[in-house]
């Protein structure tokens, strides 16, 4: 199951840029049209149609550049405006063929000829003429840019607070904290107290990292690892024979910036659905891997399926953590689900690859 892209942007400049590429050419034709009937009415009437010609073409031309311009959008705006200016020029000279093409026939009855001179001319005439072109699709494109960025905080707004209490909740979780204390009163019954105070430290230790982080922050991949290790640190205590970790983790990815804890409700969904619920000793396995320019954080374990856990045993969690994902990077993530032959869960984040500064 993954996140599919979202192409409102693009629609929207689509939409919009047709508005602006209709008023530049039919500007553009009326000027020249009135300009060709001041110097000679004749010639005026017989370049409409070869003008209407050139008129169509340069239509299509430019909804070919709106289409590339479309195709540019994740790019930095430096890039775009580079490769928006070239792309622009290369369809300017591609018209004033088409038009010198049109207009040499229609006049010379089919003897062609070129005057260099007269083509440079309108070359540079033209180019403007596309540059601005180019321009108001930009300013289009960038507008859309800043609309989309100001409805993404808004969204981070308002699930600011409820990302705020279902990260609590995720640090502080009954559950968690009840099935801790009833292992740490087991393990005084015992007169395990070596095995109960260390317990106690972990626990100690997991509150008070977790409670002094911002849940909208972003940390340092090791970190987010750091923290994890020390929440499983609690749980290793609670299942010392059933519990086995596994950690891949490359040291190029370790300066990574992750939202603060945003493995956490997957690590203690596979704690509670997978660990938990079985008697056999389980493998969870957290890995941080590179793919292309996405960082991917995958948390996976070995478990025996159950009839529970396939029915939506990471509901809530996993909701929280798309809920986060979405609001921070809009449709630049995405998050997988997938059943493990023969047995076993892995859920992967996938989310821009952003180093610490």
């Amino acid at each position: 199951m993954t996140t599919q892209p979202n192409h409102d942007s693009r629609r929207l400049l689509r939409r919009a840029s047709l508005w602006v590429v209709g008023l530049f050419w039919i500007v553009q034709f009326c000027e020249l049209t009135i300009v060709s009937f001041v110097e000679s009415e004749a010639t005026a009437w017989l370049s409409l149609e070869p003008r209407a010609l050139v008129l169509l073409a340069g239509v299509l031309l430019t909804l070919v550049f709106v289409e590339v311009s479309a195709r540019l959008e994740r790019r930095p705006f430096r890039q775009r405006l580079v490769l928006t200016v070239i792309a622009a020029l290369g369809l300017c000279l591609v018209l004033i063929t088409i038009n010198f093409g049109v207009f040499y026939i229609t006049f010379t009855t089919g003897r062609v000829t070129f005057d260099l001179t007269d083509y440079v001319y309108t070359a540079f005439s033209w180019s403007w003429f596309f540059i601005s072109i180019a321009a108001a699709v930009l300013a289009l494109s960038y507008n859309l840019d800043v609309q989309a960025t100001e409805r993404r905080l808004r969204a981070m707004e308002a699930v600011a607070s409820e990302a705020q209490m279902a990260a609590l909740r995720y640090q502080l979780n009954p559950h968690f904290l009840f099935n801790t204390l009833n292992s740490v009163a087991a393990l005084v019954s015992a007169e395990r107290n070596d095995r109960a105070e260390l317990m106690v430290e972990n626990l100690a230790d997991f509150l008070r990292a977790t409670l002094e982080l911002d849940p909208l922050q972003d940390i340092p991949v090791s970190r987010e690892i750091h923290l994890q290790k020390l929440y499983l640190a609690i749980e290793e205590v609670r299942f010392p024979t059933r519990l086995r970790l596994v950690f891949d983790l490359p040291d190029d990815l370790m300066d990574a910036m992750v939202p603060a804890l945003i493995t956490q409700p997957l690590v203690e969904n596979a704690i509670r659905h997978a660990v938990a619920r079985s008697a056999e000793p389980v493998t969870l396995r957290i890995a941080v891997a590179r793919k292309n320019k996405d960082l991917l954080l995958v948390v996976e374990d070995d478990a025996k399926s159950t009839s529970q856990r396939a029915g939506g045993g990471t509901g809530v969690g996993l909701g929280n953590v798309k809920a986060r994902l979405a609001a921070r990077f809009a449709t630049d993530q995405s998050v997988r689900i997938d059943r493990l032959a023969p047995s076993g869960f892995r859920v992967t984040l996938q989310l821009p690859l952003r180093k610490l500064q």
